[in-house]
């Protein structure tokens, strides 16, 4: 894997981004509504118009939180990518791929996950070791105080927690420092895991008339 490219996708937010590092970094950012659809393709083509299948070695796929659409994107064309390459595929949350995460020893993300809800990740030496935490604008209000450097991929108006949040935006290029932070342990057992969205719910089920679920 090491002696192959690694490509990386982050299309958790409105700007989105490609890359392929093999010893040197290239890639190329696009702006789109939060989904991306399509808009993906034109940028991956420009920076990979000289891989040929069985070039490139491993995939690494931001996971969110974020868009969901957006992030599911991302995630689709990097499974294709995959199976056109025979490569691996893993998946980091995209908030490691944060300049805040890459460069402070411990910072904390955070966002508003609707219907009245919060979410909140600590990060530490560039890792989050626990999955986010839910919880009410009280409780976030409250553990904010601490001091500790707090962001958010999304805009926060000051007047809804009482004080500014900064606003961060998730790169692939910073996705790839993410993932070569990581052990070789590490590394194996992010690639054990399935490759989806990082879910702040339980993803939302409509019941048909007949009893069967709509995803």
């Amino acid at each position: 894997m090491n002696e192959k490219m690694t490509a990386l996708i982050e299309t958790s937010t409105p700007l989105g981004s490609v890359g392929v590092f093999d010893g040197a970094w290239r890639g190329a950012e696009f702006t789109s509504d939060r989904s991306h659809n399509c808009a993906i393709f034109g940028p991956w083509e420009e920076i990979s118009g000289s891989i040929s299948p069985g070039d490139i070695g491993c995939i690494v796929v931001g996971t969110g939180p974020g868009s969901y659409s957006g992030t599911r994107v991302g995630i689709a064309v990097a499974q294709g990518l995959a199976i056109a390459h025979g490569c691996s595929l893993v998946g980091l949350p995209s908030i490691l791929a944060t300049p805040m995460a890459r460069s402070l020893p411990k910072c904390r993300a955070i966002g508003d996950a609707r219907r009245g809800d919060w979410w909140w990740c600590e990060i530490e030496e560039g890792k989050c070791f626990t999955e986010p935490q839910m919880g009410s604008k009280e409780e976030l209000k409250a553990l904010i105080a601490d001091g500790v450097t707090t962001f958010s991929l999304d805009e926060i108006p000051e007047d809804q927690l009482g004080r500014k949040i900064l606003r961060e935006q998730p790169t692939a290029a910073l996705l790839w420092q993410a993932w070569d932070n990581l052990t070789v342990e590490e590394k194996a057992r992010v690639a054990s895991q399935v490759v989806q969205p990082v879910y702040l719910k339980p993803p939302h089920i409509t019941m048909a008339k007949a009893g069967h679920p709509l995803l």
